[in-house]
């Protein structure tokens, strides 16, 4: 096959593999099948980039009309004062619900910041203070996640502890490792293991200097048992029912589907690709070496020393370019359509051998750009961006290597 052929077929996955993890597809058949006549009220709580897509999808599955439909859906990486107000009125709403109502309670990925509401004392320009600094830092989405539970007002089962009594059910979209329910989106209806004491030592570990309120609240937090989140003994939790539609794995098979449609021979290299994203690049250059397809899903992170623009899945990339050869290609993508922070939005970047001699040509410092974690102008000085806009689900990212004979 010709490179411009190899990469359509590459692309072609790319988008069969999104198309198929639209919300639409994911919760098809997924509503219980019960009398949803006996429930005074039927309400829907969307939270998490793929909340409108997700309510849409479960509207037109049931009996009747919900009653309302309330979305927590727009700040992301950072929480934004949107988020804060969209978030107040599902508070409002949940706390209005009696055990003769229904919640449908809808998660995804980007929950964490888009669900958001600081506990008592914290200002929202605190919260975006200490979440720039831990995603700098190269904390994992575990770790993060301890902290945003520690200084909020809905996370970590505190939205449980608001919508008790009513039936709640919840449908999950995972784009985290493991599928730990209590990471995804922070996990707002998930008893917390985790403690404030656990918070202060993530701060700690990473040489993490907190707003003076953060750090005032984590302390008296400490000392106060009241503010802890709630544990998995409180009845909060007993008549709620959690299901998780998609995760990374199922990007995987669901990519290698579609890479086999198009006759490529394939084998899944791992579907829990974790760790500094570069690394795990190289890694995996050095490890492929068959003359198939191989497919990894997961979500790495980037310990951010630079000032430029990308994301993990774009400096996945370009960290792999200097040992991709004449017969290899790379694409990383984010399921989302969002990687990183960049002047657009873009879902990752592609490398082979041509955008290897595009940079050379045009005399691109490949170091340079990499230490200034500047993948996207990189990228799109060489033709190698992906875009495919925002996709209406979030179900982490995924990598294909193809190596042609």
């Amino acid at each position: 096959m010709s490179k411009n052929l190899i990469r359509k077929k590459l692309l072609n996955i790319c988008k069969s593999t999104l198309k198929s993890l639209q919300p639409e597809q994911l919760l098809e058949k997924q509503l219980p099948d019960m009398d949803y006549r006996i429930y005074h009220k039927i309400v829907i709580f969307g939270i998490g980039k793929a909340a409108k897509k997700m309510a849409e999808a479960v509207s037109r599955k049931l009996p009747k009309k919900p009653d309302l439909v309330y979305l927590a859906d727009e700040g992301h990486p950072l929480p934004t004062m949107i988020g804060v107000k969209k978030t107040e009125k599902i508070i409002s709403e949940a706390s209005k619900l009696t055990q003769n109502d229904l919640a449908i309670v809808l998660i995804s990925g980007g929950g964490s910041a888009m669900f958001v509401k600081p506990a008592v004392g914290i200002l929202l320009n605190d919260k975006i203070e200490i979440t720039k600094k831990l995603l700098r830092s190269g904390a994992n989405i575990n770790e993060i996640n301890i902290i945003r539970k520690h200084i909020s007002h809905v996370k970590g089962g505190q939205f449980a502890k608001i919508l008790y009594p009513a039936k709640v059910i919840s449908f999950i979209i995972s784009d985290v490792i493991g599928n730990d329910l209590g990471t995804i989106a922070s996990g707002p209806l998930i008893p917390d293991q985790s403690t404030f004491e656990d918070a202060i030592n993530i701060l700690n570990k990473y040489h993490i200097k907190p707003p003076k309120n953060i750090q005032e609240y984590l302390k008296k937090g400490v000392n106060n048992t009241n503010l802890e989140t709630p544990k998995s003994n409180d009845v909060f939790f007993k008549d709620l029912k959690l299901k998780i539609v998609a995760d990374h794995k199922l990007v995987a098979h669901i990519a290698e589907q579609h890479a086999r449609r198009l006759g490529f021979t394939t084998e899944i290299y791992s579907t829990h690709l974790s760790g500094e994203s570069r690394d795990k690049s190289r890694k995996m250059v050095r490890s492929c070496l068959k003359p198939i397809l191989y497919i990894a899903s997961g979500e790495t992170t980037v310990t951010i020393k630079g000032e430029g623009s990308g994301g993990r899945n774009q400096e996945f990339v370009l960290a792999a370019l200097p040992l991709i050869k004449r017969n290899q290609t790379m694409i990383a993508i984010s399921t989302d359509g969002i990687d990183g922070i960049c002047p657009e939005p873009i879902a990752g970047a592609f490398a082979d051998y041509q955008i290897k001699l595009a940079a050379k040509n045009a005399k691109l410092d490949l170091k340079k750009f990499l230490a200034n974690n500047d993948s996207y102008n990189f990228f799109k000085n060489v033709d190698g961006l992906i875009r495919t806009g925002p996709t209406g689900t979030n179900v982490g990212d995924f990598v294909l290597l193809y190596n042609q004979k």
